[in-house]
């Protein structure tokens, strides 16, 4: 706490605060870079997880639907049955385009096993109740009681080779959860109005439900009579049918052949000698233009983004404002200021503008003799519009290309060269890679070059990183703002010493002009004191 201007009458503080404004004016502008540098790193990470969803939708093998590097994007088939009550379907890519005719013999079923009525009297209010203690339940069963271990008050079961252990005093609702909840594979119920428990395999399929008599429970239950482990109930059966003639089997009443996938849809027996249903699979083309256009309307989206980052207007006059011009505007002006102060920080971003210009010339070279502009899409004659996608005729020609060669459109797409991608390519692998692969793949591989966060960085993850990486951390716009800061720091360091020297010479000034006062006053005393001559 300092006390000045006592001797000289000055205002010390405003002094040296006045002294010290002109000395921050340095440390003012390094903040004002490091603030600069910290919004283009955001912007920066903006951009870059604009392209990273880009990619995650469109080049991503987990999104079958809509990665443009699988054939099954563009290569999206359809099919219809004759009678959809009995046989539905649908086709893969890997379907062959034309009919089939499908006879189902037989539809498969579950194991399954049901008790006769199980309690002790018939009457409705003296039946079992899911709230029941299996304690409570072992007296009800007119086959019972079950047995309970005398030491632990429980019993231990087995289902299809799982070992399951119930208390006494658990309910029934409980332990049949627990059973429907296990790796037993089967569900078991009961219901209070027909007084019986079921139970089925949750698969179809020629298998049996295989249990032992542990605690008397399935004897009790009047299902089993033997001992170890037995098959109860109904076995269950596959599912036979005849596809062209050739018969086949399956335990589930849904199966694939030759990339048509068939589901029965009700329950056949032998003797329904259910008549033959007709397949057709075919090639849906509208599906297929929907992937490109959706493709197209996101890559223009994305490539119209950045431009407008690269030509953005940069207005030099409006550098980020200090914390004591804030104090002195509006909330309004200082947005207005902090919006111009923002505008233009990636204008003619070299690493942005290398991958536009590679991303157009990718788009603009022929995959096999084949150019995007022979299947109806063509680039905007407009250059600011960065390269923008236009579908001719409002698609049309894309359509009628889709309908007349579906494979080539396929190809120009999806086509793989026989080179993966590395970083560590050399630069006539890369080369052989380009002229080898489709135009999804060429365009991935730039997205890759250029956010890819394993196998080496990217160049624009190596310029601004990506939160919840390592890289948030350790990239060139940190490593810049981290020696920005450790500058500030030691310019604020010599800055206090600063002050703390003019303290002490105006504390110095004080103590002198007051030694002089007093000295003053001494000699004015000193002089009055002296006698006057007459």
């Amino acid at each position: 706490m300092r006390i000045g201007g006592i001797a000289s009458g000055f205002d010390t503080d405003k002094i040296v605060r006045d002294l010290m404004r002109i000395e921050r004016v340095k440390v003012d502008r390094k903040m004002q870079q490091r603030q600069v540098l910290q919004w283009q790193k955001e912007q920066f990470r903006e951009v870059i997880n604009q392209i990273r969803s880009f990619r995650d939708t469109y080049f991503d093998v987990l999104r079958p639907l809509t990665n443009m590097t699988s054939t099954s994007t563009l290569r999206r088939m359809t099919a219809t049955s004759t009678d959809p009550a009995t046989v539905t379907a649908t086709a893969n890519a890997d379907a062959m385009a034309g009919s089939s005719e499908i006879r189902v013999i037989q539809s498969a079923t579950a194991a399954r096993a049901q008790t006769a009525p199980v309690s002790r009297d018939s009457n409705l209010g003296a039946r079992l109740s899911l709230n029941d203690s299996l304690a409570t339940v072992s007296g009800k069963l007119q086959n019972g009681p079950l047995a309970f271990d005398a030491v632990s008050g429980s019993f231990t079961v087995n289902i299809n080779g799982t070992a399951l252990s119930f208390l006494q005093s658990e309910s029934l609702g409980t332990a049949l959860a627990r059973i429907n909840n296990s790796a037993a594979g089967i569900h078991a119920g009961y219901s209070s109005f027909s007084d019986t428990f079921t139970f089925t395999a949750k698969a179809t399929g020629a298998q049996s439900i295989t249990v032992d008599d542990g605690g008397n429970f399935f004897a009790a239950l009047g299902l089993k009579s033997g001992t170890g482990l037995e098959a109860i109930g109904m076995t269950g059966r596959d599912a036979q049918f005849q596809i062209n003639g050739f018969a086949g089997s399956n335990a589930s009443n849904s199966f694939t052949v030759d990339g048509v996938s068939y589901s029965i849809s009700r329950r056949i027996e032998a003797a329904d000698n259910a008549p033959p249903v007709t397949v057709r699979a075919s090639l849906d083309p509208e599906a297929v233009f929907k992937n490109i256009q959706s493709f197209i309307e996101d890559y223009n989206k994305l490539i119209t983004t950045i431009g407008k980052e690269l030509n953005e207007e940069r207005f030099s006059a409006f550098p980020p404002l200090t914390a004591e011009q804030k104090e002195e505007m509006s909330e309004r002006e200082i947005e207005s200021w902090q919006e111009k102060a923002q505008s233009g920080l990636l204008r003619r971003e070299s690493a942005l503008e290398n991958m536009l210009r590679e991303m157009r010339t990718a788009l603009n070279q022929a995959v096999g003799g084949v150019h995007l502009s022979q299947i109806g899409i063509e680039f905007s004659r407009n250059f600011r519009d960065n390269g923008r996608l236009v579908l001719r005729d409002g698609g049309q020609q894309l359509r009628a290309a889709i309908a007349a060669n579906p494979e080539r459109v396929q190809e120009l797409f999806t086509r793989r060269s026989s080179i993966a991608y590395s970083p560590n390519l050399s630069a006539a692998e890369r080369e052989q890679r380009r002229q080898e692969s489709g135009l999804a793949h060429r365009l991935n591989d730039i997205l890759l070059d250029n956010i890819r966060t394993t196998g080496g960085r990217g160049i624009l993850i190596e310029r601004a990183g990506i939160v919840g990486d390592t890289t948030e951390v350790t990239n060139s716009f940190s490593t810049r703002i981290n020696r920005l800061d450790t500058r500030i720091n030691r310019m604020n360091e010599l800055l206090a010493r600063r002050e703390e020297q003019l303290f002490r010479q105006f504390t110095a000034m004080e103590t002198a002009l007051g030694q002089l006062y007093a000295q003053g006053d001494w000699l004015a005393a000193q002089i009055e004191s002296l006698p006057t001559r007459r």
